[in-house]
């Protein structure tokens, strides 16, 4: 797998996902957008899928649980989304990590990493679907 991370970041897709030796889904959007967009059309729970994403966030991180996730690979993960990976027992590799997603300007937390927290994934998820 970690040949196919390598391949995924040179790569401009966001997200891909995996199943086997077969990517199942792929998307460009930002974001926990392609993972949404992904639970919303193929179904919610996908067990022994493995993520690819270039920024593995505490709200990408509660989704992969959501989606029961084997395991997540991210460029760049915050220090939540480790918490999440641990707690709810996913395997991952972060190529760095940050204390935080930070917004597009560099101000604040991400607004999704601002959501996420003190949430479970099903919790999180709802917030998401309600807010759309």
């Amino acid at each position: 797998m970690q040949k196919k991370f390598e391949q995924f970041l040179k790569s401009s897709w966001g997200l891909e996902l995996w199943l086997g030796d077969e990517t199942i889904f792929r998307s460009k959007k930002s974001g926990v957008l392609g993972l949404l967009d992904f639970i919303n059309k193929q179904g919610e729970k996908h067990e022994g899928i493995i993520i690819f994403d270039k920024i593995a966030g505490q709200a990408a991180a509660l989704l992969a649980a959501y989606l029961k996730a084997k395991e997540v690979y991210g460029a760049m993960g915050s220090e939540l989304a480790v918490e999440a990976f641990k707690k709810y027992k996913i395997k991952f590799y972060l190529a760095k990590t940050v204390p935080n997603i930070l917004n597009r300007d560099k101000t604040d937390l991400c607004p999704m990493e601002k959501l996420s927290i003190d949430k479970t994934p099903e919790e999180f998820y709802k917030c998401l679907i309600n807010q759309g």
